[in-house]
């Protein structure tokens, strides 16, 4: 029997300190650091505090991680643990075992029908953003947008008139708890998070209340004990088949995920790809052509996304570039040889969509935004299992489908609307990580757009693509992860098949 091969230490990152290790460049400015990393090797040592990190830089040793050796894995390390301080053991941090569990039930409330269901919310949110911008208004973008994302949520998990002054207090909770949560995942030393310090004691009252708020909306529905058929209402009725449900504990913790999950990944889609757009006139004026022809001075319906191609592709190179979570954490849980570095149980993994996403072998000219790229003829299997903008495998985001539906039909009705055009004299926004990835700053001017004549060529255009949509949504068979192949997604990260 031949001698196993000799293992490799992997090499550590430069720029330590005694103590921070790591930590320091990681809150300043992470993504440049972490870009150097990726040139180095497979796997770079890291220091977050006095606890080792092991940095994933190729995107197959991402993909054993999440997929193919996903059973040595398991939600963890300084990301995943700080996340349980805020949204408790809900399905984006529980244990794999809970995850089995939760999955099949958090499923029931995100099937096609479901989503579809909830789309006429997300566009009459839409609807009211643009309506409180007034002609030459220069918007934050990115708080707009965190807006709109936020009332897109609690009106498709709560649609009971009587709760929904509780928004406003949910959404200025979650203000605070944000950059909180970098700080708690950067700097993952309990006796400085414990200090009496303002930072610590505002985040602390904002989980808090952040809690309090969502257990009183779960008392309320509770005590209604009506079905509204909306999301609360589908996750707190779900059962498997072993007739087990939901506690109202465990609601609690779903709804937080939800939302810390669902509200920042959307708004910082939709402010990024009009961040691109402000930048990109020929981009915009096609984009502006497409949904002149689809969508005729009305708004959108569910129907009309897959007959906004251009508008898909735009969105999923935007989430390559800017991916809204740019940092992921994994913990070994049993031996694992990854590149030639061998993990014990204990061990953390951690990854970078943003950096994996900037691979130029899987992704030629990667700093180029290039909708192009995702046409069905140019895309292939080492792209779409290099970009994991929602993660894949098991673990793959629940709430892909959600996203993708809000994200297109928010955008294909602002942009039916108006122009987000850049400030004349204004830098460009830079990416700033802080818990999600946001262009910062973001002030543009609104500029209405007038709805156009349709000439006969655009009408046999638009009647062209409107015969390719389904006149209804029609039921088809579901995978393990609750969505059909009719289920709007990223055009080029279809279910993948290991998720559950």
């Amino acid at each position: 029997m031949s001698a196993p091969a000799p293992v490799t230490p992997p090499p550590s990152a430069a720029q330590g300190l005694p103590v921070l290790g790591h930590a320091l460049p990681m809150w300043r400015d992470p993504m440049p650091f972490l870009l150097r990393q990726h040139t180095r090797a497979p796997v770079v040592r890291l220091r977050l505090g006095p606890k080792p990190v092991h940095l994933l830089t190729d995107p197959e040793l991402v993909r054993g991680a999440l997929v193919t050796e996903h059973q040595r894995f398991d939600k963890g390390g300084p990301f995943v643990d700080a996340a349980r301080t805020l949204i408790g053991d809900g399905l984006g941090t529980c244990s794999a075992a809970d995850h089995r569990y939760q999955r099949p039930l958090m499923n029931q409330a995100f099937r096609p029908a479901c989503v579809t269901g909830y789309t006429a919310a997300m566009v009459d949110c839409a609807r009211e953003t643009v309506a409180s911008w007034a002609p030459g208004q220069i918007v934050d973008v990115c708080r707009e947008m965190r807006r709109l994302a936020c009332r897109a949520l609690t009106r498709t998990l709560f649609s009971d008139p009587a709760q929904l002054r509780l928004t406003a207090e949910i959404e200025e909770a979650y203000t605070v708890l944000m950059p909180g949560m970098w700080w708690q995942m950067v700097i993952p030393f309990g006796l400085v998070h414990r200090a009496p310090l303002p930072a610590n004691r505002r985040f602390e009252r904002a989980r808090v209340t952040a809690r309090s708020l969502i257990a009183r909306m779960v008392a309320a529905y509770r005590a209604r004990g009506a079905d509204l058929s909306d999301g609360l209402s589908l996750i707190m009725a779900a059962r498997d088949d072993q007739g087990r449900v939901f506690t109202d504990e465990e609601v609690c913790d779903q709804i937080a995920t939800l939302m810390i999950g669902g509200i920042p990944a959307t708004a910082d889609l939709l402010s990024w790809t009009f961040a691109v757009l402000s930048g990109d006139r020929t981009l915009e004026q096609n984009l502006h052509d497409e949904v002149d022809t689809v969508l005729p001075g009305r708004a959108p319906v569910h129907d009309d996304i897959p007959a906004l191609p251009l508008l898909g592709r735009t969105l999923t190179e935007t989430l390559r570039l800017y991916p809204s979570v740019s940092v992921l954490s994994r913990r070994v849980t049993q031996d694992v040889d990854l590149g030639g570095t061998r993990l014990y149980p204990g061990d953390e993994v951690m990854f970078s969509p943003y950096c994996l996403h900037r691979d130029a072998e899987r992704f030629p000219d990667p700093e180029r935004f290039d909708p192009d790229r995702w046409l069905p003829g140019r895309v292939g299997r080492e792209q779409r299992e290099a970009f994991i903008p929602f993660g894949a495998g098991t673990r793959k985001c629940i709430g892909d489908a959600y996203g993708m539906a809000e994200a297109t039909l928010a955008a294909a009705h602002i942009l039916s609307r108006v122009r987000l055009a850049k400030v004349p004299g204004t830098p460009g926004p830079r990416p700033m990580l802080r818990m999600t990835l946001s262009p910062v700053p973001l002030n543009l001017t609104v500029e209405p757009r007038g709805t156009r004549a349709t000439t006969a060529e655009q009408a046999e255009h638009r009647q062209e693509l409107r015969s390719r949509v389904p006149t209804s949504p029609q039921e088809e068979p579901v995978d393990e992860a609750g969505a059909s192949a009719g289920t709007p997604r990223c055009p080029a990260h279809p279910t993948d098949p290991a998720a559950d």
